[in-house]
């Protein structure tokens, strides 16, 4: 399931991410994918970040799961305290100037849909 990115302003300088399923704040930050390339190339330079290991290697992009279909991704993987057994990834993707967001996870309704 996609769901939009929402936050609540807790100060001026602050803003703090919340859950798309249950809309509380407590989340756990976890695994981090980094997703680079020019835009359009063929392959793409693949990083992992996993407790601290740095796994790195390129790979073609029509294999890869890159959150943007034409330049540089990130997806950050998050826990909430309040939806245990769910993984949550905060998916970010350039497109032509525009940094688009959005939250991926398996709402539980569609057993095939496990991002």
């Amino acid at each position: 399931m996609k769901a939009q990115v929402r936050v609540d302003n807790i100060s001026t300088n602050r803003s703090n991410l919340l859950c798309p399923s249950c809309n509380e704040g407590y989340l756990h930050q976890g695994i981090v994918e980094v997703f680079n390339r020019q835009e359009d190339d063929e392959n793409i330079r693949y990083t992992v970040v996993d407790s601290g290991n740095i796994h790195s290697q390129t790979i073609p992009n029509a294999v890869s799961n890159n959150p943007s279909s034409r330049r540089q991704g990130l997806i950050i993987h998050f826990e909430c305290e309040h939806c245990q057994d769910t993984e949550f990834k905060l998916c970010i993707a350039q497109h032509k100037g525009l940094t688009l967001m959005d939250w991926e996870y398996d709402d539980g309704n569609d057993p095939g849909s496990k991002s």
